[in-house]
């Protein structure tokens, strides 16, 4: 092999290199969108029971009889005593702060709490307890569901996401493609 063909291949090789190492701007994008609505990390420990809330954005639901639990997402869950179908009576509501999620087994209620697994004794349902918190267990969505369009990004050091809002963005780097 020759010399020239020796640059050749050197020059090929720190051409690849560099552009390898060159960052890309991200596309910033301007207009309507979304913004995350933080809860302070300090916030996530508030677990307590309180009186009727507003039914505002459903999810999960669980029966066990006489009771029906209604996740009301981020915020907490709705029971209601269903021992008479016709005349379905509000108990509680078991606010959780950041919950996406929740399971029931026994007296055990099973919940997310942003990064966080929460098992709670709902034996006294007036006066629920938190038997444990796993830290960092879960990974959360950090975008808004079922959303095509730009978003303003997560920023985790600002608290767990309890929600998000309509809003003009200015140069906002993230985007769905739903």
């Amino acid at each position: 092999m020759n010399l020239c063909h020796s640059l050749r291949y050197c020059f090929v090789f720190f051409l690849f290199a560099f552009l390898l190492a060159c960052e890309k701007e991200p596309l910033l994008h301007s207009g309507m969108g979304k913004k995350p609505i933080y809860i302070p990390h300090n916030e996530l420990n508030d677990i307590a029971n309180l009186p009727q809330q507003e039914v505002i954005s459903t999810g999960t639901i669980f029966l066990r009889e006489p009771h029906f639990f209604m996740l009301e997402d981020r915020r907490g869950i709705h029971v209601y005593d269903v021992s008479d179908p016709n005349f379905p009576t509000y108990l509680t509501f078991l606010k959780i702060p950041a919950i996406t999620d929740f399971s029931i087994s026994g007296n055990r209620l099973y919940a997310d709490s942003w990064r966080d697994l929460l098992t709670l004794d709902i034996t006294d349902l007036f006066d629920i307890k938190v038997i444990s918190r796993n830290e960092n267990q879960l990974n959360p969505i950090l975008f808004p569901e079922l959303y095509n369009g730009i978003f303003e990004c997560v920023d985790e050091s600002r608290g767990a996401i309890g929600g998000w809002e309509d809003v003009y963005l200015e140069e906002a780097a993230c985007q769905t493609n739903n």
